[in-house]
């Protein structure tokens, strides 16, 4: 066993899920405000390009660090509990939207301008989604 809840090897990989998850949630949100007083959601300017590269490698982090955090709790959580098979599920959707939406420029996509608004709802309900998963836990 190399960490338990609350040692050192836990808590630092619970730091570096933390973080990852905020720089990737705040990233979807702030380009909102960036962008609030352009009619289109997503225009070509350096903003877009430098969230584009922080968003869904933020968010797959987020989500890699969060099931190392399941294997380090030394069984008390399991993958088999109802809230982290949501929140898995939920978190594949946001990764998958993000990819889309912010387009990294590392990936190449086509142009998905004329689905920026349901794909933005659909990351912004999934974060939602699984903020309160992770918060209320159901089925522990």
């Amino acid at each position: 066993m190399y960490a338990a809840i609350n040692s050192d090897g836990y808590n630092i990989v619970l730091l570096l899920h933390l973080f990852t998850v905020m720089v990737g949630t705040g990233s979807t949100f702030m380009i909102q405000f960036i962008n609030a007083k352009d009619s289109e959601i997503l225009v070509n300017n350096p903003a877009q390009r430098i969230i584009g590269f922080l968003v869904a490698p933020s968010l797959f982090l987020g989500g890699v660090f969060g099931g190392a955090l399941v294997g380090l709790s030394d069984d008390v959580y399991d993958f088999s509990q109802l809230w982290l098979t949501i929140a898995g599920v939920v978190w594949l959707t946001a990764c998958g939207s993000a990819t889309l939406l912010f387009r990294p420029p590392f990936l190449t996509f086509p142009d998905p301008s004329h689905y920026q608004r349901p794909l933005t709802g659909i990351l912004h309900l999934s974060l939602a989604v699984m903020l309160i998963v992770m918060v209320w836990k159901p089925g522990f």
